[in-house]
Order: structure tokens, then sequence, then C-alpha cells
């Protein structure tokens, strides 16, 4: 047996498949014929359609070839473009093709990819080879369970856009994903949008409360910026403090520490007399910086009255009240935070302080001019790009 691919002559190699009796004389017998004859003259009428045969073979190998450029180029320019230093190459071997793993700095293929990739580089690899098995299954639907969460944030869109608007991708099929992370949902619905159009993409909040899942849609508009927030909460919501707590929130993200900040986290450690405290200052705040602090808080909370608000944190039942009388989650923490103060778990503690004041990095980050948040490679490619321009 020969697999058709190794053959460029099919005119030469089927006329040597034919059995010669002649040359082998103790097995030329009556029986024997009738076994051999008619192999040889299906061998002859595959000699007859030669050129047809020929024809079939060359478009197949073209179709072959196409596919291995087209993969490869599909699985490299991913590669490429999340800062992966490998390569692939698809090559024939004796009963199959077999992919091969290079890295950029060596010229041989690496012979255990397990043993020198790292674990973000295998999850990345088998996405990918995952949605070429499903172009070759073609099932109804695809359901990915958080795939890109663990990755950077130029990787987690390197990844999305190879699968669902790459040459060889799952574009136009009905695929589900998963995920704790809220960029994905950035990225096709505000941010990036044009480039997943396509796509058709949605997105949906799920929540589970009390054993009821809600699925919430997210439209472009509901993706804002924590001070955009901010603002929308204090002029719908009725509750001085909700409101309160949301504008020194505000204040800090703006990084305005001055008096109307100080009096809003003066209220909020229930002081009968306001302070100021930052840069090195702590001192008790004067008449006049109190007054001006209200007068500002005024235009955002009319209703806003410091004296009678710090008796109110001060009461643990009007403030249980408040907690159990909202549904929000982030509105009951902070007035947890209010009443219980520090937790004994620390775990939770963190989580609540985290919501308090700004310690994340969807509202904070390191200062680019200092700290070289760019990769590497994408400076070289954008040098590489321009060099050519």
């Amino acid at each position: 047996f020969f697999p058709w691919r190794d053959v460029n002559t099919p005119e030469e190699k089927s006329p040597r498949l034919q059995i010669n009796l002649d040359l082998i004389e103790k097995l030329d017998s009556k029986e024997t014929r009738n076994v051999v004859d008619p192999i040889n003259a299906q061998l002859q009428q595959l000699s007859a359609q030669v050129e047809v045969l020929k024809g079939n073979i060359n478009k197949h190998k073209s179709r072959i070839d196409k596919a291995i450029e087209a993969n490869e180029e599909s699985i490299n320019g991913f590669l490429e473009s999340a800062g992966y230093k490998y390569s692939v190459r698809i090559i024939p071997e004796t009963e199959s093709y077999k992919m091969k793993l290079i890295h950029d700095d060596f010229s041989e293929h690496i012979e255990s990819a397990t043993k020198h990739l790292s674990y973000g580089e295998k999850n990345a690899f088998s996405l990918v080879l995952f949605m070429h098995q499903v172009l070759s299954e073609n099932p109804d639907l695809v359901v990915l369970d958080d795939p890109i969460s663990s990755f950077d944030k130029n990787k987690k869109f390197a990844i999305l856009h190879q699968l669902f608007r790459g040459k060889a991708s799952l574009k136009g099929r009905t695929t589900l994903m998963l995920t704790h992370d809220i960029e994905p949902a950035i990225d096709v619905i505000k941010g990036t949008a044009k480039v997943f159009q396509g796509s058709n993409p949605t997105a949906t909040f799920l929540t589970c409360k009390e054993g009821r899942i809600a699925e919430i849609p997210i439209q472009r508009n509901d993706i804002q910026t924590f001070a955009q927030i901010c603002r929308e909460n204090i002029s719908s919501l009725k509750d001085p403090i909700l409101k309160a707590i949301y504008l020194r929130r505000h204040y800090e993200i703006l990084d305005e520490m001055g008096v109307v900040y100080n009096l809003l986290a003066s209220l909020f450690h229930e002081r009968d007399i306001p302070t100021i405290q930052n840069a090195g200052v702590d001192r008790a705040m004067k008449t006049e910086e109190k007054e001006t602090a209200i007068a500002k808080i005024k235009k955002d909370i009319p209703e806003f009255d410091y004296d009678s608000l710090v008796k109110e944190l001060k009461d643990d039942a009007i403030m249980k009240k408040k907690y159990f009388d909202t549904h929000v989650g982030y509105e009951k923490i902070q007035l947890f935070r209010i009443i219980e103060g520090k937790h004994e778990d620390a775990v939770i503690t963190k989580f609540i302080n985290e919501s308090y004041h700004i310690e994340n990095e969807y509202v904070m980050q390191l200062n680019p001019h200092k700290f070289e948040s760019v990769p590497e490679y994408v400076i070289e490619k954008c040098t590489e790009i321009l060099s050519a321009a």
C-alpha cells in the first residue's frame, strides 16, 4: 500500500502493481489466476483512466497545500500578534500530517512541546487547536468556559480576534462564552465593537440570588467609567448617605482630596467635628472650610446635612435598616463597612476595602511614563511597520 500524495506519476506506478504469474511458476495455477486476473484487470482499467486520476490527485494535493498554508498562516499570525515567540509548520509524515512547533530563536522544531511551553502558552495553543477541531467536526453549538481570563490584556484580544475574526474562525457559528472577566464584553460591545460586528456578538450579565438566575443584557451605554457611574447614581438615588458614598468615591477617582473629600471622609468616620487629613496634615476643619465643602456637596446632594447624617451613621438600627432596604450588593458592603468596620475574615475585609477605596486595576494604573507597560514585541512590530513604510 502507498499514499497517493507521494505519487507524481501514477501512469508508471499502476502497471508495476500488476502481478505477473509467469515470473512465479510454482504459484501459476487456475485457482491463483482466478484471484490475480480480476486485480490485474482493475489495474488496467485504472491505467486507462490515468489522466483523470492525475487530475484528481493534483486537485487534491492543491487543496491540501492551500489548507496547510491557510492554517499555518492563521495560527502563526495569532502567535505573532499575541506575542508568542513560536511558529508552527505542518509537514507530511509516513501515515499522516504532523504539526511541528518551532521557537523563533532555534531552527529545529521542538521535540516535546509540553516540556517547553508555559501554562499560558499551552492554554493558547489548546484554544486555537480546539477551534480547528470545531471547524472540522462542525457542531451546532460551541461552549467556551472562561477561556481567556488567565491571559494578559493584549493576549486576550489576540485570542478573541483569532476565535471570532480570523480567516479560520468560529465566526458564523453559535458560540456561548462564559467568563468572569468584563474585558471581553467591553471589547465586543464597546471598545472595539466594529472589529467584531460581523460576528453579531451580544453580552449578558448573569446573577444568581436565592437560587434564581437573572440574565441582564449588556448594552454599549452600560459600559461606563466609574466616575460616570458615580454621577449617574448620585442623581438617581434618594438616600443621602448612599449618594454621599458615591460622591466620596467620585472625588477619590478624580484625585480631588480637598475639603469636600475630607468632609465626606469625616462623615463616614462618624466625626462630630470634621478633620483635614492629607499630606501630613491632621487637624480640625475650620468653620469656613466646612461651610465651603457643604455648599459644594449640596450642588449634588441638595438635602445634605452633615450633623444629622453623622447621627444617622452612629445609629446602628437606622444603618441596618438601610442595609436591608437596598438590594444592591455594592451598596450593602459599603453600609456593612460603616456598621461593622473591619471584619475578622481577612479575605472579606480585603474585598470590602477594595470596593470602598480605589485599589483595583479597572480604575487605577501605573504611570506609563515611569512604568513600561507596553510589551517589547509591540514596539518592535510598530518599528518594523514604520521602517517599511
